[in-house]
Parts: structure tokens; sequence; C-alpha cells
């Protein structure tokens, strides 16, 4: 009898519904492959977890408070990642822990999409490593991690990977993420396979299925139905799993050129652009001053275009590719601030994004105080003249604070985090 595993992005929302899932024990087969998800609430799965999560990222990166770990990626940008799933599978003689965790980035903006995942494999009995990965890419909105996870068997003798979605709202797009064992690292598999995207009408359902009933497959088959509003099939797509490339490719050529899978009209997909340039920064519904907008792009240097299906911001020094900037308004004590930040590899260079403070000057005109490249920006504990230190993530290991001296924000002193950063040991 037929069996496949099925999952599915709800359309609009880039929700995981976990079909196959249920509470405690998950399925068997005829090997006798057992899995069993573990609460991460109470013991013995919250001290299993803890003991895997110590291992990898050190038990001094624990945050009691937020119950995370801080991981601090090379680009400088600081994130916290917490267990979401961990899950015992007993094939065999072999009994093995699989834990999941969801990581988000410390103060991304709304089109920040670089989320970040942990992935472990642990024998059950010794608590020795597997195969594992502390920082694994997942394409989600403010950087976020995912919210579910789904363990998945891959094969007859107990292959097992995982399943995670993301989104990007103001775009449109989904991005579904498979990640499995490779030797004794733990990496992304998806390949070929795609999700929705802004050229996909409205209402069209994604649902991804591995086809089990190929049991002599060394890893599983996984199929691809796309539907509309109605349920009404309207292609099927097969992707194969490339053992050299450690990945899923399309079977065919109808998978590669998506046949079957509906597009919008053109004009239909540029109106989702944004109006214009306050509303590709802020969203809709959210507004700047004509004065306040004209000043901010021309201390930018920047200009929004919306043309051949590309939308951004465009700047004068000879980066024409359409980026991406991200704006929010932070009061800080009685300071207003406008952050901005966003960019590419040929406006920020290697760090592949920037960040720029604007606050108002006595005459009520937002001018720029600080503009670097930087992976990311926050308030540090630092205060002068009623105003919080702003830490700037930036490439070397080397984070910069900078402080308000009553009139600007100036650099105070740079902080390693990681030995050899700045020149020197952590905290100088």
């Amino acid at each position: 009898m037929e069996r496949k595993t099925r999952l599915r992005l709800a359309a609009g929302l880039g929700a995981l519904a976990i079909a196959a899932v249920a509470a405690g024990l998950l399925w068997h087969d005829s090997r006798q492959i057992r899995v069993e998800r573990l609460a991460l609430d109470e013991a013995p799965g919250s001290k299993l977890a803890a003991g895997i999560m110590n291992r990898a990222y050190g038990r001094l990166q624990h945050d009691e408070a937020r119950n995370c770990w801080h991981y601090l990626r090379e680009n400088g940008s600081d994130y916290c990642l917490s267990p979401l799933s961990l899950d015992r599978v007993d094939a065999g003689d072999e009994h093995r822990l699989y834990l999941f965790a969801s990581g988000s980035k410390d103060g991304a903006g709304e089109r920040d999409l670089a989320g970040l995942i942990g992935a472990f494999v642990v024998d059950a009995d010794s608590r020795a490593v597997i195969a594992a990965n502390k920082a694994l890419d997942f394409v989600n909105d403010r950087a976020a991690g995912p919210r579910q996870a789904q363990l998945l068997q891959l094969s007859g003798d107990g292959y097992m990977g995982w399943y995670a979605a993301g989104r990007a709202a103001a775009a449109g797009a989904d991005f579904p993420h498979f990640y499995a064992p490779r030797d004794d690292k733990v990496i992304e598999i998806g390949g070929d396979v795609f999700g929705r995207d802004a050229a996909i009408p409205v209402g069209v359902k994604f649902e991804y299925q591995i086809d089990d009933s190929r049991k002599q497959a060394r890893v599983y088959p996984l199929t691809l139905t796309v539907r509309d509003g109605r349920d009404r099939q309207l292609a099927s797509l097969d992707f194969k799993f490339d053992r050299q490339r450690w990945r899923y490719v399309c079977a065919d050529d109808d998978c590669r050129m998506r046949g079957g899978v509906p597009l919008r009209a053109s004009g239909e997909a540029q109106a989702l652009a944004p109006a214009d340039a306050s509303e590709a920064l802020f969203g809709q519904g959210s507004k700047l001053s004509e004065t306040d907008l004209n000043d901010v792009l021309n201390q930018l240097g920047v200009r929004y275009v919306a043309k051949d299906g590309a939308a951004g911001f465009i700047d004068q020094n000879g980066c024409d590719e359409p980026y991406q900037l991200d704006g929010s308004f932070e009061r800080d004590g009685a300071q207003e601030q406008l952050w901005v930040r966003g960019g590419n590899t040929c406006t920020s260079g290697i760090v592949g994004s920037s960040a720029w403070v604007f606050v108002r000057d006595a005459g009520g005109r937002l001018r720029a105080n600080l503009g670097l490249p930087a992976a990311d920006i926050r308030r540090d504990v630092g205060v002068s003249a009623g105003v919080h230190d702003l830490r700037v993530g930036s490439a070397g290991f080397c984070d910069g604070i900078w402080r308000w001296n009553g009139k600007a924000f100036v650099h105070l002193k740079n902080i390693a985090t990681r030995p050899g950063g700045c020149g020197g040991p952590v905290g100088a």
C-alpha cells in the first residue's frame, strides 16, 4: 500500500502543517523504526536538550531569561537559539536523539531574512555527537528561526532529516528547507526544491510529499503537488535524491521548467512592488513627510526604482542592482532616532549590509549621525547624556561602540567578539 509523508506550506502564511505527526509515537515501518517526540518543557527532554546545546554553544552562552544560547556569526550578527524539537529514533540496535534548534537575530529589521538553525544527531546512550551543525541558514522574515520543524524518515533503513518553512511576506515568497546528516555534518539538502514566490497567484498551494512507497531507494524521492484555491491539482513535479551532490534535484525537464505552475501576468506581479520609497522603507500604512523622505534619501544617496520585475533602491556610486532598505523609528529617552539598515556587497563590501542612524537637529530635520557597513546595530548598556550607546557589528569579529556626545554619535571603542578580533583579545 502506497504511503507518503506530506508536508504543506499554507498559502499566504508560510505556516507548517504537519499532517503525518501525532504526539508521542509517530510511526513504525516494517523494520521497526520507532520515533518518539520528547517534550522540551519537562524531564528528560529538557535536560537532554540543554546538555546538547551546552556542548554545542557553551554553557556560558546560555541566556537564562530567554532560555536560549547566544551564537555570534562571522559577520558579527548575534543570534540566540532555542531548542525547537527533540526526537528519539530507535532503528534496530541504534538509538539516536535528533535535536533541532531555532535561532533569531538580535536587532533584526523587518526585511532581514537571515535566520538561523542548529541541528544535532546524538547517540542516545553515550551522548556522543554523530552529526551536527550549529549554524545553518534559514530564510525567514525578521531573521527569525522557524516556529515548527518536522522530523522525516528519508529511507527505509532510518536515514532521517528535517523540514521547516520560512517566509518573506514583503516578497510574497515561501522557502522550504530540508536538512539532513552527511557524514559528521548536518547540511541543507533541498537543492532544486522551490516554494511560492511573487510571480505565483494568490491562493495557489504547494504540498511536498516524501514518497516512501519506493522502499528500495537509498533516499526516498520527493513530490511537489501544486493546487489552486479550490484544491484542484495544477502540477505534480518530481525530485530525486542526487547522492553525488547529496541533495534533491529535479527528476525531469517538466520539473526543471516548472511545468504547470501558474504565473501572474507581468503587470500584476509588478503591482505587488511598494508604491514609493516611503512604503519600501516602512511597509504599507507608514509614511515619512515629503521633507523627511527627501532629507533621508539625499543623505543616503539613493533613489527608489521599480522596473523589469525588480524593486528596491539604487545609489549614485554605481550600485545599480536594486537592493532593500528597512527603516524603523526608535525612541531612546527623549531622543527619536531613525534606523535604516540594508544594502548588499556592492554598497557594503564583505559585510553585505550597512546601518545608518538619523537624529533630528535643532531645526527638527533628520540628519545622519552614523552610517557604515554593519551586520547589525543595537543599543548597548552604556549611557551618555541620557542616550544609550550603540553597538555596531562588523567584519573581523570586531564590534564598534558609538556614544552620543550631546550633538552626534562618535566612536568610543572597539570590542573583540572572538580571540584575535580587533587585533587583540576578547574584551579589548
